[in-house]
């Protein structure tokens, strides 16, 4: 059972995230952009509404304004609708380029505009997602890099998960795993302990044994109530096995 919060709206927002844990989860795995940034764009209205001690509403208002209207002009770009998911890619390959490199720019430029907010991480989130589809990969880790500065709280989560899963899709196994983990050590994140499950996998993956082990046990010991997938669970309890009682040796070969 999810345990009660205080009674306000930024609480109340994660309280219903937290429900929503294993789907948010599953869903970020197989279409990581969408997800993460309407889980952001929630936090966003959340601190808004539920008041700064820092800053003024009517700041973090127009903050979101600016973001709100770049997304929408950014789809019309492209030739899509705002409320959609999916953008559809345009069928000139260089109008895309060209789309994409103006608007990485505009989200820049919002984050510089709007810094000290929330609004900036979110814009350089999606700055970072459109380097990443113009197969700038070091640029849009930079660039997510950046938002997990300016971020905090879980939405600082978000932006380590998204960058976990960019080091996942490179096969850099060892560095999705860091990364993840940072996400897991977030306190307020209710997803922190499928967050830490993630860097054991990618411990796993990048032969880190120990490492993810180490994280397996402690997400049972903190957690018990978080589950794994099953094929990553029963690997990690494979792995936790042979570390404890030693592997099997393996089956000589037999001389012709």
């Amino acid at each position: 059972m999810a345990r009660r919060l205080p009674d306000n709206p930024t609480a109340q927002t994660l309280e219903e995230i937290e429900h929503l844990g294993d789907r948010i989860v599953e869903a970020v795995s197989n279409n990581p952009r969408p997800l993460l940034l309407t889980i952001g764009a929630i936090l966003l209205v959340a601190a808004i509404w539920g008041g700064s001690s820092q800053l003024s509403g009517s700041r973090l208002a127009r903050a979101a304004s600016d973001l709100d209207q770049a997304r929408m002009d950014y789809a019309k770009a492209m030739g899509g609708d705002f409320t959609a998911l999916e953008i559809p890619e345009p069928a000139n390959p260089e109008t895309a380029r060209q789309v994409r490199t103006r608007f990485a720019e505009r989200y820049g430029a919002i984050a510089e505009d709007h810094a000290g907010t929330p609004t900036a991480a979110l814009a350089l989130l999606e700055a970072g997602s459109l380097r990443a589809e113009l197969g700038e990969l070091e640029t849009a880790l930079e660039t997510w890099r950046s938002a997990a500065a300016a971020a905090a709280g879980s939405l600082r989560a978000l932006v380590y998960q998204r960058i976990g899963q960019a080091e996942e899709d490179a096969g850099r196994f060892a560095a999705a795993a860091i990364s993840y983990a940072a996400a897991g050590e977030i306190q307020d994140y209710p997803l922190r302990y499928q967050a830490l499950g993630h860097a054991a996998r990618c411990h796993a993956e990048a032969g880190q044994p120990e490492q993810a082990i180490t994280l397996y046990r402690r997400i049972q010991a903190e957690s018990p109530e978080t589950r794994l997938a099953p094929h990553v669970a029963a690997r990690l309890r494979e792995m936790e096995a042979a570390a404890t009682y030693g592997a099997a040796p393996a089956e000589t070969p037999q001389a012709p």
